[in-house]
């Protein structure tokens, strides 16, 4: 037999208080915790929306920094210097060049034709720039402001 007092009815009364208000504690606490998580979530999903459509600043950077890399290789260029009796070692002339060929030019179009400029061709790539004769007049004005 059961030789264990009956609970009092004041007891059983708090502790089902007590069970309620924990209960209750932690429905608001997983709450919490599904907002903590839902707007972490989003914002890790704006700064990864943001890193893959690259913005207009960070796009011109980039044609520029590709500008510096390959044009050192371009024999058109390496004559440029000659005839100008220039020479490039620390590469200073060549981002003096490359930035003031494309920096104006960027500056014209909007962030999408920038966004897109790597995947046209280079007829398209050309007309956005101005066409042909602009494109070289552009250069021909670069090579001259070199120093």
């Amino acid at each position: 037999m059961d030789n264990r007092p009956s609970p009092l009815p004041e007891t059983s009364a708090a502790n089902a208080s007590e069970a309620e208000r924990l209960a209750l504690a932690e429905k608001k606490r997983r709450t919490l915790l599904n907002w903590i998580r839902v707007t972490a979530l989003l914002f890790a999903g704006l700064f990864l929306l943001n890193q893959c459509g690259m913005s207009k600043p960070k796009a011109k950077a980039e044609i520029i920094e590709s500008c510096v890399k390959n044009v050192p290789f371009a024999e058109k260029w390496q004559q440029d210097l000659q005839r100008r009796g220039l020479t490039d070692a620390d590469g200073k002339l060549v981002r003096q060049y490359c930035v003031c060929v494309w920096n104006e030019s960027l500056d014209n179009l909007n962030t999408k034709q920038i966004q897109s400029f790597a995947s046209i061709s280079a007829q398209e790539r050309l007309a956005l720039l101005g066409g042909e004769e602009a494109f070289n007049a552009r250069d021909r004005q670069c090579i001259d402001n070199l120093k």
